[in-house]
């Protein structure tokens, strides 16, 4: 019988009592200020054969455990896992109440704190004055009967202890699950129907806003970078054209360093425009990182020819017929008043040939600087106006790119939640389904019920094995005596 009940208890409850040892020691407990040393100290004194040690292990295996509680006190959580451990471990315990001398209510007191650590009255209970013991007065302290009931149950044959300590072990894991109160649910059915009703309204929330802000954010960052490189590009022709160095070779590697700079600052912008705008778009969604592609680069071939080249031929011939022609007229008119002059006639036409030929070297370098600038202006516009539509080309394609990957972040963003959201709405609608079911309160009611039995049986064969008579065993160290006492109860 006890085998099975042991059994049963353990698939009820978890705990195996019968893993609970016995011996012959005893083991007295307590929380401090309530007299445990004291009440070690006056058992010893009682019964110097028993092997009696406070709050420590004895020397030898316990086979009893007194809890000592103190009428001066309340007992609460502490006190109750004292004892819950002492049964686990020990099995057979008993409550003593110390310091009764000292306060005539402490039965009542005692009546209290027995429904707090046994409240099902299966633990022995003693009170005691360990005090008025070791003054003395052993008749009057109650010490003597819990020393003689300490030694009956350490006496015991090996078989009766052990299974007394099982027994009692199993008895107090099914009361904590019987007298336990039955777990309320953490949430009621209103509760989780709220919550499911907030769930599919925040499910899909936000999404469209999002994919419009950012749509408005990266036509506002396209527009603006465009603006950012016409104005860098019209800056980068005037400044080449005004300030750039005479020789072809220096012209160029300044314009290239120029334009490079200036795409390295629109290209860094526009990234800087586009993330801005990623992360008001992503703000509170888990998304993944997405990194964009590199930026491509955009040469300046500046050793290229012109669209429209010059035709050296008829334009250099024109330009020294009209340089020509302006300095003989500008000799002639400088020479005119030598021609009145008789001594200085012969004089006259050498020296217009020599102010003819200087002012037209002179016009003619003018006239081809002119021309020169004109023509590098208009290289230089036509350069930066290809590579200005590769690079705005780049930025459409960038900012596009942009929108197709911010836009599938945000839709895989909300794939996700939807996929949390409907795991959490069937979770949410199995425990709802559970709670008005009344699945969770008959199980538990079943459990109980269950346990309780068990304990019942367990209560009667507890019982028994205190009220059978058991002959003690015999101590080594004594000659061997018969009973002389053999009805005597336990």
């Amino acid at each position: 019988m006890t085998t099975s009940a042991l059994a049963a208890a353990r698939e009820l409850t978890g705990f195996d009592a019968g893993r609970v040892g016995t011996g012959s020691g005893v083991l007295v407990l307590g929380t401090e200020g309530v007299g445990v040393r004291t009440l070690a100290g006056a058992c010893g004194a009682l019964a110097p054969e028993l092997d009696v040690a406070a709050r420590t292990d004895p020397a030898v295996p316990p086979g009893v455990a007194l809890v000592v509680v103190d009428p001066s006190s309340s007992v609460g959580e502490e006190e109750r896992l004292l004892v819950d451990r002492a049964r686990a471990q020990v099995g057979t315990v008993a409550l003593v109440c110390t310091k009764i001398d000292a306060f005539w209510e402490w039965p009542r007191i005692v009546r209290g704190h027995r429904k707090t650590l046994d409240p099902f009255a299966t633990l022995p209970m003693f009170g005691v004055s360990a005090a008025a013991a070791l003054g003395g007065a052993v008749d009057e302290s109650g010490v003597d009967a819990l020393v003689e009931w300490v030694r009956d149950a350490v006496r015991a044959p090996v078989e009766v202890r052990l299974e007394r300590a099982r027994v009692a072990a199993g008895l107090g894991a099914l009361e904590r699950l019987v007298g336990a109160e039955a777990p309320a649910p953490e949430r009621t059915v209103d509760d989780m129907l709220a919550e499911r009703r907030a769930l599919l309204v925040a499910r899909d929330r936000g999404r469209v806003d999002r994919l419009a802000a950012v749509r408005a954010g990266l036509v506002r960052a396209r527009s603006e970078s465009s603006a950012e490189l016409h104005a860098g590009v019209r800056s980068l022709a005037a400044a080449a054209v005004e300030d750039g160095p005479v020789t072809g070779a220096e012209y160029g590697a300044r314009l290239r360093e120029g334009w490079g700079g200036l795409a390295a600052t629109i290209q860094r912008g526009a990234d800087e425009r586009v993330d801005e705008v990623r992360a008001t778009a992503l703000v509170g969604l888990d998304a993944e990182a997405t990194p964009a592609d590199p930026w491509s680069e955009i040469p300046l071939d500046t050793g290229r020819p012109g669209r429209r080249p010059r035709r050296g031929g008829a334009e250099d011939a024109l330009l020294v017929i009209i340089g020509a022609s302006t300095g003989l007229g500008v000799g002639r008119l400088v020479v005119a008043p030598m021609a009145s002059v008789q001594t200085l006639q012969w004089f006259s036409m050498p020296l217009t040939l020599l102010l003819g030929v200087a002012v037209a070297g002179w016009i003619i370098r003018v006239r081809r600087g002119a021309l020169d600038r004109a023509e590098r202006t208009t290289r230089t516009t036509e350069l930066l106006a290809d590579a200005r539509s590769a690079l705005d080309h780049q930025l459409g394609l960038r900012i596009a790119a942009a929108e197709t990957r911010i836009s599938g972040q945000i839709a895989r963003a909300y794939e996700r939640r939807v996929r949390e959201v409907a795991q959490r709405v069937a979770a949410l609608d199995d425990e709802i389904r559970h709670l008005r079911s009344g699945d969770a309160s008959r199980a538990d009611r079943t459990l109980r019920e269950r346990a309780a039995a068990v304990r019942t049986d367990l209560a009667g064969r507890s019982g028994q094995l205190w009220a059978e008579p058991h002959a003690p065993e015999p101590d080594p160290d004594e000659p061997h005596a018969p009973d002389m006492h053999p009805d005597r109860e336990q």
